[in-house]
């Protein structure tokens, strides 16, 4: 036990340091927010990574992403092969009219018919099974994109949420300090016949439950960042250090009807949706041609057997052969109506994703209004009053004020509970502001 007279020197400068400690918090839960000092001295080797880094870098690296792009490709590749003319036919039979099959001789009266046969659609079959593969290529183009925006968002949600742990766990060693000093303000108390000695064991239960709560927010900041590296194609257990350098989320310039209006314009499943309803279209405008024969012309000859002698063919031919529809036209009209169907189905899709675009950018947007407004009540009302509150407590406390001890731990509990709040409402902006985004598929001016 500290002698009375080093008692008295050691309590100013645990008021001081309480005083310091409840200012300093204030300042911090209105500056940006960063990466974790100690995390990141400990991965000092590592490269910082800024979110607009990680976003290049997943767009570089994310396998989802590379499948789809090939999926893409591929979808493309197939608009030259139905758009191409039907691949050509070569016929060589031979005849012979004495003696075997394999006697050559042209005194057996052997005889050749080589002939060459081209197959062709009915005009304009061609060009819209091709307008038909070329719009559902970019059905494919525009779910990528719409990939693209929904794993963008998905990493930025990730990473403000690491963001909002790290400074989360800044705040709770602050707030350990405090019960610290509290700790040493009420063991000094009661070493000087002030306080009662449950005092000092009730902060202890509080410096150990925090110390215990701590636990479970390093989980949470390891699983952040686990889910991070696997977005951006590293290995999950790899060291990660985040550096935000983004501004405040805020509210668009654009009023909530002129975003959802440039949601329907700018979304990739709205373009996608599109692309889908022309590709319905062309198909049924196809599915319409099936009522009209395709052909094939053929040009044959009848020659000895000596195919390079031109001398010796005797006559030429020329065919045209038609490919007539079924008999009643059954199997067409049943791909007519079966092609309206999608159609149909087509607009009601393009109507569906209309009306639940038009509700996640007003879902969004009216998150974002809220939590603004969140901010903006816990830094200027919640946070001065919550300081002042744990500074008058203290105060009262440590000056035998008739401040109880159960008091002091209440008003550093609403300061905690304060700070806390206001780190939520900023990463609940920011999270509200990604989501407005990525459901408009752009960022708002």
């Amino acid at each position: 036990m500290l002698p009375s007279r080093e008692r008295r020197r050691v309590l100013p400068f645990l008021l001081a340091a309480l005083a310091a400690g409840g200012c300093a918090t204030g300042v911090l839960a209105q500056q940006p927010t960063t990466a974790d000092t100690t995390e990141a001295r400990a991965h000092n080797a590592d490269q910082a990574w800024t979110l607009p880094q990680l976003i290049d870098e997943l767009k570089r690296s994310n396998p989802q992403l590379e499948q789809a792009h090939q999926t893409y490709l591929a979808a493309q590749l197939q608009v030259p092969q139905v758009s191409a003319l039907p691949a050509p036919q070569v016929a060589l039979a031979e005849q012979a009219n004495t003696g075997g099959p394999f006697d050559f001789k042209s005194s057996a009266d052997f005889f050749a018919y080589p002939s060459f046969t081209q197959p062709f659609l009915w005009p304009g079959k061609r060009g819209l099974a091709g307008e038909v593969a070329s719009a559902q290529a970019e059905v494919i183009g525009r779910q990528y994109d719409a990939l693209l925006v929904q794993l963008a968002a998905q990493l930025q949600l990730n990473f403000y949420q690491l963001i909002a742990l790290q400074s989360q766990r800044h705040f709770m060693d602050e707030d350990l300090q405090r019960l610290e000093a509290i700790k040493e303000v009420a063991k000094v108390r009661y070493a000087n016949n002030a306080a009662a000695f449950v005092d000092f064991l009730n902060a202890q239960v509080a410096v150990g439950t925090l110390s215990n709560e701590r636990f479970g927010i390093d989980k949470q900041i390891q699983s952040s960042a686990e889910q991070i590296n696997t977005l951006v194609g590293r290995a999950s257990q790899s060291a990660l250090v985040v550096h935000d350098v983004a501004s405040d989320p805020h509210l668009p310039a654009q009023s909530l009807p002129a975003l959802i209006s440039l949601a329907q314009r700018s979304n990739p499943r709205m373009a996608a949706d599109a692309s889908q309803l022309e590709a319905a279209s062309k198909s049924l405008a196809l599915a319409e041609k099936a009522f009209f024969p395709d052909f094939s012309v053929s040009v044959g000859a009848y020659t000895d057997p000596a195919l390079d002698r031109p001398d010796s063919t005797r006559l030429y031919s020329l065919g045209v052969s038609v490919n007539l529809p079924t008999w009643g036209h059954e199997k067409e009209r049943a791909g007519v109506g079966q092609a309206r169907v999608q159609v149909k189905a087509a607009e009601a899709g393009r109507t569906s994703d209309l009306q639940q675009l038009d509700l996640a950018v007003a879902n969004a947007y009216h998150s974002l209004e809220t939590a603004l407004q969140q901010v903006k009540f816990n830094r200027e009302r919640l946070m001065p009053q919550a300081q002042m509150a744990y500074r008058l407590a203290l105060s009262g406390y440590s000056s035998n004020g008739g401040t109880a001890f159960s008091d002091l731990l209440t008003a550093q509990s609403s300061l905690r509970a304060a700070e806390l709040s206001l780190l939520q409402a900023q990463n609940s902006a920011s999270q509200a502001y990604v989501s407005l985004v990525a459901a408009i598929g752009r960022e708002p001016e």
